[in-house]
């Protein structure tokens, strides 16, 4: 997500952000998630999509979007507080897939919610900003009219799955990545930046393919690739995207690009140098994987992905280190653990706090917090 620098050192606490985090290699089943609760009255079929919160420059909250069980429109509440506020759907947006969510603070000094989708009945990409108002539980206001993020003459900014979305946290400005599978099955991406009246909108380059100018067959993905990023000590970030193979592969692989304190090194043509760096060791899966930072607000903890097995619906998770001189570790294959820990669908992520929907057709959607 995409903060003022300001606002960083208010945005310490985040719900379902752990102090005192595990070393890479203390991941396994144990004790190291909470029992599930669940989020009341709010049922899918999708994968739903999780943000963080601000309300009255106090951060911690968590936002959630998802697709209706029964309906194809698109519907947020958000929790802070302890409290969750009413369920509300979001104007316009309807989808038969899986919507993404983004926290940033626009140029008007407005925390806001950046939402996007795949349309309902064409592989369109549509996003709307939403602002967050000072009243507990409150809706979000002046939900921008839904647009496509294909810039004109772009024919493969579109997609049949859902996208997903960070704000790099070094980037100038509301800077904004999107990522999704293509035409092709290609894992692709677009940058966007703020624009219109207020700063409500925004303004997207052409859309590029991550090949890393190598074998581009190992960036080609069956579901929604996912965002997340890591910051070093020094204060310079790292991005990363992460894809579970194409067809009936199931590796996952992934990709990164550095965001230096200065931001992101892009090029005349909207388009950022990504790194590939091959398979997650150990980590296989049937759905699209979810990756995030265990402290997403400023991105200093620890990157944790969690995935669907490659067997059943049990669902596992890895965290990532970054040492000072730049080298990544990876913790064994651990298992979140208690009850209703089963999915046939990839989960959501978002610091600690994990979100699994139900394999029956109950549509309940679990959330579990990690505890080191």
């Amino acid at each position: 997500m995409r903060l003022k620098k300001s606002g960083l050192v208010a945005a310490a606490a985040v719900t379902a952000t752990v102090c005192a985090l595990a070393a890479a290699g203390a991941a396994s089943a144990g004790t190291a998630w909470s029992n599930p609760s669940t989020i009341p009255h709010s049922y899918t079929n999708a994968t739903p999509g999780l943000a963080s919160f601000e309300q009255n420059s106090v951060f911690g909250g968590t936002f959630v979007v998802w697709k209706g069980q029964l309906s194809n429109d698109v519907y947020y509440r958000y929790k802070v507080d302890g409290k969750w506020s009413p369920v509300r759907a979001i104007p316009g947006a309807h989808t038969n897939s899986s919507p993404a969510a983004a926290l940033y603070v626009n140029a008007q000094s407005q925390p806001s919610e950046l939402v996007a989708w795949k349309a309902l009945h064409s592989t369109t990409i549509w996003y709307t900003t939403g602002l967050i108002g000072s009243a507990p539980g409150g809706a979000l206001t002046g939900w921008t009219s839904p647009r496509s993020i294909a810039v004109k003459g772009d024919k493969l900014a579109y997609s049949d799955t859902g996208p997903s979305i960070l704000f790099p946290i070094n980037s100038p400005g509301a800077r904004v990545i999107i990522a999704w599978r293509g035409p092709g099955h290609h894992v692709r991406y677009e940058l966007g930046s703020e624009s219109g009246k207020n700063d409500r909108l925004f303004t997207f380059d052409a859309s590029n393919w991550i090949s890393g100018g190598t074998k581009t067959k190992s960036t080609t993905t069956s579901g929604t690739p996912s965002l997340a990023e890591q910051v070093g000590a020094n204060g310079n970030g790292t991005v990363y995207v992460f894809w579970k193979a194409d067809g009936n592969g199931k590796a996952i692989s992934y990709a990164s690009i550095p965001d230096n304190r200065g931001g992101l090194a892009v090029n005349g043509k909207g388009q950022v140098h990504w790194r590939l760096r091959g398979g997650v060791p150990g980590a296989d899966s049937t759905s699209a994987p979810v990756a995030s930072n265990l402290n997403p607000v400023q991105g200093t903890g620890q990157l944790m992905l969690a995935y669907k097995g490659p067997g059943g619906d049990l669902i596992r998770y890895q965290l990532l280190t970054l040492s000072s001189t730049g080298t990544i570790s990876w913790s064994p294959v651990g298992f979140v653990s208690g009850r209703d820990n089963t999915t046939a669908i990839g989960p959501a992520l978002l610091g600690g706090t994990l979100v699994n929907v139900s394999p029956t057709t109950s549509g309940v959607m679990y959330v579990h917090i990690y505890t080191g």
